[in-house]
């Protein structure tokens, strides 16, 4: 983490896979396949894969598609820290 960006792109890689980890989930829990979830989305099979795996940073919209196939509200918002004072 030394290098620098290095903490920036760990981050944007977290926050990618944890979402592509949800999509998955909610994705499951419907009984769906990856292109089933990409039909109702708009999207193709391998596109779904590559988000659902944390290998791609989605834009919002991707996102909004993704919430509305999913029957979901996407919100976004920032919240504090764990780590602040």
């Amino acid at each position: 983490m030394a290098e620098p960006g290095a903490a920036e792109a760990y981050e944007a890689t977290r926050l990618a896979f944890e979402l592509g980890r949800e999509v998955r989930e909610l994705r499951e829990c419907n009984g769906w396949s990856q292109s089933q979830l990409a039909r109702a989305a708009g999207m193709t099979q391998s596109a779904v894969a590559r988000f659902e795996a944390g290998g791609t940073v989605p834009t919002l919209a991707v996102l909004e598609r993704l919430a509305r196939a999913l029957d979901r509200r996407l919100d976004v918002k920032f919240s504090p820290r764990a780590d602040a004072a």
